[in-house]
């Protein structure tokens, strides 16, 4: 029973240096509590969002109601993908 506490533990403590070191590099294991703008626009972007597809449910981000600019989680503008 310790065994699998200890488990339980070590994989809840993998995460948080997940969630902290994404955090500082801004990638998808962070989390961003500032407001978002979209980059093209300047629009801000709602607290509250409808994720339009999977990665954004995922991994959080925008899209952009003005001009349609997909963002990630820290505003950065997504590339297109090509057609």
């Amino acid at each position: 029973m310790l065994m699998i506490f200890l488990a339980i533990m070590g994989l809840l403590g993998v995460g948080v240096i997940l969630v902290v070191i994404g955090t500082l590099l801004r990638n998808r294991w962070g989390i961003n509590i500032d407001p978002v703008r979209c980059p093209r626009c300047n629009l801000q972007l709602p607290k509250i969002r409808t994720p339009k597809n999977t990665r954004q449910a995922l991994w959080g981000g925008s899209t952009c109601g003005a001009c349609g600019t997909e963002v990630d989680k820290w505003g950065r503008e997504l590339s297109r993908p090509l057609r």
